[in-house]
C-alpha cells in the first residue's frame, strides 16, 4: 500500500509534464486549422440538434427548451464516458512508454484524464455559445465546482481499474465501449426520467446518471437533486476503495501485461 501512495505522489508531482503532454496531444491533430480543437465539438452539436428536433417534436417542446437538456447531457456524458472508453486504454496506449521509461503508473492516468477534461472544457465553451445564440443561457450554479472533483476522482479510480483489467483481459478493451454505448441509451441524456414508466433501475441506481446530472443541472443553472449526489459520491468512494486494492495488488504486473 505504501508503494501505491508513493506512486500517486510521484505521479501528481509530474503535473507540469502530463498537463503539457495532454494539451499537446489534444491540439496537435488540429494544428494549422481555422477552428482548431473546436472541430471536436462538431459532433456534439450535430448530434444534439438532431436529437432535439426529433424528441422536441415527440415531447411537444420547442428547441429552446429541449436543446440545453440534450446538449448538456451529451456534453457531460462525454466526460463520464472516460471510465469505460479512455480508461480501458490508459495502460495499453502507453505500453511502449511503460516498458521503456520509469514514470510512475499514475502519471499515465493523470495525463489521460487531463486530456479528457481539457476536451470537456473546450466543449463547455461551445455549449454556452450555442445557448447564447438560442437565448437559453444561464449562469452556472456554484455546485458545479463541487461536481468536477467528484467526477474526476471517480473517473481516475474506476477508469484505471478497468484499464488494469483490460490490460490483463484484452477482450474487455473491445467489450466495455459497447457497454458504454448501451449506457448512453439507458441513461436520461436525451429523454427525461419522468417520461418512462417503471424507471427505478434506469434512474435510481444508475451511477452514470448521478455523475452526469451533478454536472448538467448546474450548467443549466439549477442545483442537482440530492439523490444524484448520493449516487455520485457513492461511486467515488467505492472507486477509491476498489482502486487502492486493485492498484496495490497488480501495479507490478502492468508492464508484463501491456
Amino acid at each position: 500500500m505504501n508503494k501505491t501512495f508513493t506512486d500517486l505522489r510521484k505521479g501528481f508531482g509530474l503535473y507540469r509534464i502530463w498537463l503539457y503532454q495532454a494539451y499537446h496531444e489534444l491540439t496537435a491533430k488540429y494544428r494549422r486549422t481555422f477552428l482548431g480543437p473546436f472541430w471536436i465539438s462538431g459532433g456534439m452539436i450535430v448530434t444534439s440538434v438532431c436529437l432535439s428536433v426529433v424528441f422536441g417534436e415527440m415531447m411537444h417542446q420547442n428547441l429552446k427548451d429541449v436543446l440545453p437538456y440534450i446538449m448538456g447531457g451529451i456534453l457531460c456524458f462525454g466526460l463520464v464516458s472516460f471510465i469505460l472508453i479512455d480508461g480501458t486504454e490508459i495502460f495499453l496506449r502507453h505500453g511502449g512508454d511503460i516498458k521503456n521509461h520509469a514514470y510512475p503508473f499514475t502519471y499515465y492516468i493523470f495525463e489521460t484524464m487531463a486530456k479528457e477534461f481539457m476536451l470537456f472544457l473546450n466543449n463547455v465553451v461551445v455549449f454556452y455559445v450555442v445557448m447564447v445564440l438560442i437565448g437559453a443561457a444561464n449562469i452556472p450554479h456554484w455546485s458545479i465546482l463541487l461536481a468536477f472533483p467528484v467526477v474526476i476522482v471517480t473517473g481516475i479510480t474506476w477508469g484505471s481499474v478497468f484499464g488494469i483489467a483490460a490490460a490483463r483481459f484484452r477482450d474487455l478493451r473491445f467489450m466495455l465501449p459497447y457497454v458504454n454505448q448501451l449506457l448512453f441509451f439507458l441513461t436520461p441524456i436525451f429523454w427525461r426520467p419522468d417520461s418512462v414508466r417503471g424507471n427505478m433501475i434506469l434512474t435510481k441506481i444508475n451511477p452514470y446518471f448521478g455523475l452526469l446530472d451533478i454536472m448538467r443541472q448546474p450548467l443549466l443553472g439549477n442545483p442537482a437533486d440530492a439523490h444524484m449526489w448520493y449516487l455520485a459520491l457513492g461511486s467515488m468512494v467505492t472507486g477509491i476503495i476498489v482502486w487502492l486494492i486493485v492498484f496495490s495488488m497488480f501495479r507490478r504486473r502492468i508492464p508484463f501485461w501491456v
